[in-house]
């Protein structure tokens, strides 16, 4: 049982949990609500990237982890980093094998989706110590419930604007990640992006990617989603989290908070397109 719960943490379930969300979000926008079939075929490849990605970076991170993060399952001995290791390289193979529940004879989404699992490995391997190209790569891949869809569907009008905020959002709260743990990613000789901009530079930086959220915001609701409601509910989202980040001490609290929220930006996009 303590092995289970280890191989379930190693997956960090709640990532897991607003992957299936999202995956869901888009669909209801898109107006695909008939059968379940198709939602876990879509489902299925990307819950496997996410869990893989999530495994793989607890095993590179290791020792980062013993420092920055004991509570994880490889530095609190939960699992051994060998039994970790023969996990993530199962998922490795279930994602890889995966990909081909993607194409409805088109190879576009399937091509981007491995594209997403040799960017994920390579980010891990290496990426990961390159101020803003990590985050990018992690920001894109977390688009994918909405940028795959676009390409099985062959339609961006629905989602053009959810694939745009999950990518600035993300980077926003990968960068604020990163402030986290720079004390640690010093020592392992990280260099991400706080070490060039500082705590104020990291913020402004944020404030930046929160107002260009904004601005597309006002672009979404005047050409695809007219609800007041959605203009108004986003809004009050992007200008929460641009206060909060200027107010908040603590990076590993903010960070919290940008998490939490990324459940609160997904039931926005509903107010928009489905609900």
């Amino acid at each position: 049982m303590k092995k289970i719960r280890g191989f379930l943490k190693l997956m960090r379930p709640l990532n897991l949990l607003i992957v299936i969300y999202a995956s869901f979000v888009a669909f209801l926008i898109s107006g695909l609500c008939g059968h379940p079939a198709p939602f876990f075929k879509f489902l299925i490849p990307i819950l496997l990237l996410a869990g893989f990605s999530n495994a793989l970076n607890d095993i590179m991170d290791a020792r980062l982890d013993e420092k920055a993060h004991p509570e994880r399952p490889i530095p609190s001995k939960l699992l051994s980093v060998q039994e970790a290791t023969v996990f993530t390289v199962i998922l490795g193979l279930l994602t890889f094998l995966s990909s081909f529940l993607y194409g409805n004879g088109i190879l576009t989404s399937r091509i981007v989706f491995l594209l997403g699992l040799a960017l994920v490995i390579l980010y891990d391997i290496y990426l990961k110590k390159v101020a803003f190209v990590g985050n990018l790569i992690v920001s894109f891949v977390t688009s994918f419930p909405f940028l795959i869809l676009a390409l099985e569907i062959r339609n961006f009008h629905l989602l053009w604007y959810p694939i745009l905020c999950a990518i600035l959002y993300n980077l926003a709260r990968e960068a604020i990640k990163d402030m986290e743990d720079l004390g640690a990613d010093r020592e392992f000789g990280y260099k991400t992006l706080p070490a060039f901009l500082g705590e104020k530079g990291i913020k402004i930086y944020v404030s930046f990617l929160l107002f260009l959220l904004l601005i597309f915001t006002v672009i979404a609701y005047l050409r695809v989603f007219h609800r007041p409601i959605f203009l108004i509910f986003m809004l009050f989202l992007w200008l929460y989290l641009g206060i909060i980040t200027w107010k908040e001490k603590s990076f590993s609290k903010l960070s919290e908070d940008f998490k939490y929220c990324m459940i609160l930006i997904l039931s926005g996009f509903l107010l928009g397109g489905a609900l």
